[in-house]
C-alpha cells in the first residue's frame, strides 16, 4: 500500500523527559503511546522511518521515536481526512499526553495517545 492512515504503536520502557521540537520538554511516562499519521505517498518508508532509532529530527513524533521503539502499526487504506477522524475517535479513549502533538497542520488537538502497560 503506497497511501493511507496508519496508527504506529510505541513502547516507552520507563518514565523520561524528552523535549519536543517547539512544544516543549514533556515527562513522558512509562507505557505506550499510539499516534495516527497519513501518508499520501511512500507509506512504508515513513513506517521504516518511525522505526528508526537515529535520524534528523524533522516532526514531532521523531523526538519520542528515537526514545521509545516503535512495537507494531496498524495502516488502513483511505483519506488523509480519517486521520483526524481516528485522532477524534481516539481522544474519545485514551488521554493525550501533549497537546498539539502532531497537530501542527490541522486544527486536532493531538495525534498521540498514552496507553498504560
Amino acid at each position: 500500500m503506497k497511501s493511507g492512515v496508519y496508527l504506529a504503536i510505541f513502547r516507552l520502557r520507563r518514565t523520561r523527559t524528552i523535549a519536543i521540537d517547539r512544544l516543549g520538554r514533556f515527562t513522558l511516562r512509562r507505557g505506550f503511546y499510539l499516534y495516527v499519521g497519513s501518508a499520501q505517498r511512500n507509506l512504508e518508508a515513513r513506517l521504516d522511518r518511525h522505526n528508526r532509532r537515529h535520524k534528523p529530527l524533522r516532526w514531532h513524533i521523531d523526538y519520542l521515536s528515537t526514545k521509545a521503539p516503535m512495537v507494531g502499526a496498524l495502516v488502513l487504506r483511505g483519506p488523509k481526512n480519517w486521520e483526524c477522524r481516528l485522532a477524534a475517535i481516539m481522544a474519545k479513549h485514551y488521554p493525550l499526553p501533549i497537546a498539539r502533538f502532531g497537530a501542527s497542520d490541522c486544527r486536532c488537538s493531538g495525534h498521540l495517545f498514552f496507553c498504560q502497560a
